[in-house]
């Protein structure tokens, strides 16, 4: 063997590695072809959080694996050519969530709000009060504040065990407009329809732009009831018969939503912080106060 043929066997070798080396770089950054297109294409993913552990996420039927974490339930699936996937979430004893997403080419898709909700509302009763007119009422730090009069604002003060601590005037609000926890949104009832106006610019997805207006839903009953969930992503309403939350992302032209129908009467108070949702039904000689919880 010459050494001319020697140096062309090992500029060769060289050639092939640095040739590798540059094909696994672009292939662990996602780069890949596309035998469809015939083209060099960068791929995507879907970064997912849900508020339980343990959701079973299916892309296209197929499963990809489930949610976990310690204190936040997520997923990222990597290396998805750019294109539309059908992605289902589901966990026993929740409603199943799914929505057609987009992958867009180098690009991560970011569903850190999705919310499953369970097939069945437990309610617990929470405390017994003398039976009385109830205006409105608050649950705060283990009591419970009756105001008896919105014009005046009077109010009675109970602890759980249902006895009267003190009597107090509140302020009652006004307002039917519900500014939500993130500040960037207001929620309203306007002819039987569930609004959303963007006070300032909403970056995340589905980006929407501060002046924008939009109609989440629209009943045929007068809304009773109308509130923001903590994360600033759904909104939880009733009718009278029906209790519905929906997302407000509508990417892939839907909105995921449930309805439960439970036999309750205003007024309602709606316990963000921990998705608690409490009312009163009266007996021959006492108010009784209950709570359900949503998630």
């Amino acid at each position: 063997m010459t050494i001319r043929f020697r140096r062309f066997i090992f500029w060769i070798f060289v050639f092939l590695f640095i040739a590798a080396s540059i094909i696994t770089t672009l292939f662990a950054q996602g780069w890949r072809f596309n035998f469809e297109t015939l083209r060099i294409i960068r791929t995507g993913g879907i970064f997912i959080k849900t508020n339980v552990a343990g959701a079973k996420i299916y892309i296209n039927d197929e499963y990809i694996g489930s949610t976990a974490g310690i204190l936040n339930y997520t997923k990222l699936i990597n290396n998805l050519t750019p294109k539309n996937y059908n992605l289902f979430i589901y966990k026993e004893g929740y409603y199943p969530w799914n929505k057609i997403v987009e992958i867009r080419n180098g690009l991560v898709m970011e569903l850190p709000y999705i919310t499953l909700l369970p097939l069945e509302l437990s309610k617990t009763k929470v405390a017994e009060l003398p039976i009385q007119t109830i205006a409105d009422f608050r649950v705060e730090d283990e009591t419970i504040k009756i105001i008896t009069n919105k014009k005046t604002g009077n109010a009675k003060i109970y602890d759980f065990n249902g006895k009267l601590i003190s009597s107090d005037v509140l302020k009652v609000a006004t307002s039917t407009e519900l500014i939500s926890p993130d500040k960037n949104k207001k929620l309203y009832v306007l002819k039987n329809r569930v609004w959303i106006d963007y006070i300032s610019n909403v970056k995340e997805e589905p980006i929407k732009i501060a002046g924008e207006k939009e109609v989440i839903a629209e009943s045929e009953s007068s809304i009773l009831f109308l509130d923001w969930f903590k994360d600033s992503e759904h909104i939880i309403w009733f009718t009278g018969s029906e209790l519905t939350i929906s997302e407000r992302d509508n990417r892939g032209g839907k909105r995921n939503s449930v309805k439960f129908y439970l036999n309750i009467n205003p007024p309602i108070f709606w316990d963000r912080e921990n998705s608690d949702l409490y009312y009163f039904k009266n007996s021959k000689e006492k108010s009784i106060l209950y709570k359900i919880n949503i998630e």
